[in-house]
């Protein structure tokens, strides 16, 4: 099964961010338990391992996905390491608040994802219950109005029921793009 996500690497695109997300994983599972000076030295071998001619720039990532995850984890490991140097003992990504806290907000990402994905189909229940109710839509035995009647299939929905009329204005605005998410 192709999803996007693998389309677009099928396609020859690298997923940069693919990329820096599992080097970024990848230091925080090695430097767990590591110490200072532990961690200063796996950033000199991170260090050692760009080529020479990398200055570092995101225009040559951007063309390699080994250069952009070996950019991302060089990035990481200057964090750990720079967080190591103020607090005495070993690396442990469970106390790490900048990765907590980059877990907490994906948490809350997904959750607004099933948030807006459950309104959306709540909308569209509401939106064919109010039509229904209306009579607007074409039951097994032909009545209802006839697509293309906008104009009278709004007047009837307004009529039987207003609460919902306003409702799905709103939504069809939002989903338009006329007015932001509510």
């Amino acid at each position: 099964m192709t999803t996007p996500d693998t389309a677009e690497l099928d396609a020859g695109e690298p997923d940069t961010a693919a990329e820096e997300k599992a080097g970024r994983h990848a230091v925080r599972r090695t430097a767990r338990g590591m110490s200072h000076h532990e961690v200063a030295a796996a950033l000199e071998d991170a260090r050692g391992r760009l080529p020479e001619n990398s200055d570092g720039g995101e225009e040559e990532a951007a063309d390699d996905p080994s250069q952009t995850r070996a950019l991302a984890e060089l990035e990481e490991w200057e964090r750990i390491e720079a967080l190591l140097a103020v607090h005495a003992g070993t690396y442990d990504p469970d106390t790490d608040a900048f990765v907590q806290g980059g877990l907490a907000g994906e948490a809350d990402r997904r959750a607004a994802e099933q948030a807006g994905s459950a309104d959306s189909d709540e909308a569209g229940d509401t939106l064919l219950r109010a039509l229904s109710r209306a009579g607007l839509l074409d039951g097994p035995g032909g009545s209802g109005l006839a697509a293309g009647e906008d104009a009278a299939i709004a007047i009837r929905l307004a009529q039987a029921d207003p609460e919902a009329a306003l409702a799905v204005s709103r939504w069809l605005d939002t989903a338009s793009g006329h007015l932001p998410p509510s």
